[in-house]
């Protein structure tokens, strides 16, 4: 929701929490040595009491954002502002963090945190009628495969991704369990659900072997520091429609590389296709979409053998616990018409041997 006028927050912002005011704007501005605003535009992407988000766009020059979580700290906007240098040195568009006149990026109001970044003028993705999204998400993975073959171990942050696997990003910590445990949990509690105990149970079987090797080998894989959200609301586009940056750093953090770019690389079961086309079909389909598209990124990105024998197993993992993979099950199990199908590719999926998934 935007309002240029009166800065009314979304329906997901919690009743009762003072919302600033152009007057608090402007007082908070004078700290960054910015004169008073002509235009200002609030964006509120509020999802809750624990995680407000409110940004004003000042004069289409700077971005004031105002949140609450704990993680948001001043060390944690100093690694960020790092990061944003790094990807901008491999000529990649994204705002940088500014700092007050005191050296400080972050500030306190009224129990928030606030902080100021660049705004940077141009077309987000998702706003955008794509004429080829094809051609932009294979610029963006290459982006990424070309960032990690750079930075790869390069000033690592404490705080990890949001794709991480055992280690817990800040949005993991409340439930103390990695975000693809949780999602995995989800599914099996569909599948008793829909009274197929067996195949969960056979399902979880496989997944456990396949955590139990990966946490025996991921403290020693190379890693890197993303984004973290790497999807076309956060990407921006040039005049031609082609990759030009990020926005929105809230989720990045230290990744296992080859984890990054399986869970980028993800796998199409034909969504789309809203009818029954055969279990065979749909795995067949995303496998090859997979390989594909991991064999591009590994065009700029060189993985070493022990990443390309880890990586069969987190491609695995996220073939089922992936968020879209999980509700897309879900969804399914729940029609009808598409229950035995989704059913039974699951049941391939738990068979299936890891070299189909070898790059």
């Amino acid at each position: 929701m935007s309002n240029t006028e009166r800065f009314i927050p979304s329906e997901h912002f919690p009743a009762g929490t003072t919302v600033p005011q152009r007057e608090d704007i402007a007082e908070i501005l004078k700290k960054y040595d910015i004169g008073a605003a002509d235009e200002i535009e609030l964006i509120d992407s509020t999802r809750g009491e624990d995680d407000i988000r409110l940004n004003y766009i000042i004069d289409k020059k700077y971005v004031l954002r105002f949140c609450n979580p704990q993680s948001m700290t001043q060390t944690r906007l100093e690694d960020l502002s790092r990061l944003v240098e790094r990807y901008r040195a491999a000529g990649i568009v994204c705002p940088q963090f500014v700092k007050d006149r005191e050296g400080i990026y972050l500030n306190a109001w009224n129990g928030l945190r606030c902080y100021l970044q660049e705004y940077i003028d141009l077309p987000l993705a998702s706003e955008k009628d794509l004429r080829d999204p094809e051609r932009l998400d294979e610029e963006l993975i290459e982006s990424v495969a070309r960032f990690a073959e750079r930075y790869k171990n390069v000033d690592l942050s404490e705080t990890f991704g949001m794709y991480s696997l055992f280690d817990l990003s800040p949005f993991d910590v409340p439930e103390g369990i990695d975000e693809k445990e949780q999602n995995f949990r989800m599914l099996l509690d569909v599948l008793r659900d829909a009274d197929a105990g067996a195949l969960a149970e056979k399902l979880s079987a496989r997944h456990a072997d396949v955590r139990k090797d990966l946490k025996s080998v991921y403290r020693g894989l190379p890693r890197c520091v993303f984004q973290g959200d790497e999807n076309f609301t956060n990407i921006l586009i040039d005049e031609e429609e082609h990759f030009a940056g990020f926005i929105d750093f809230n989720l990045a953090g230290t990744e296992v590389v080859v984890n990054q770019l399986a869970n980028l690389a993800g796998f199409d079961y034909l969504e789309e296709e809203d009818s029954a086309v055969g279990a065979q079909k749909r795995l067949a389909h995303a496998v090859e979409g997979f390989r594909d598209r991991m064999t591009l990124m590994f065009r700029f990105y060189h993985p070493a053998e022990t990443e390309r024998q880890a990586l069969v197993r987190y491609a695995w993992i996220v073939m089922v616990s992936r968020w879209p993979e999980v509700c897309l099950f879900r969804c399914w199990i729940e029609k009808t018409d598409l229950k035995d199908e989704a059913l039974e590719l699951l049941s391939l999926i738990v068979d299936l041997p890891e070299d189909c998934l070898e790059i």
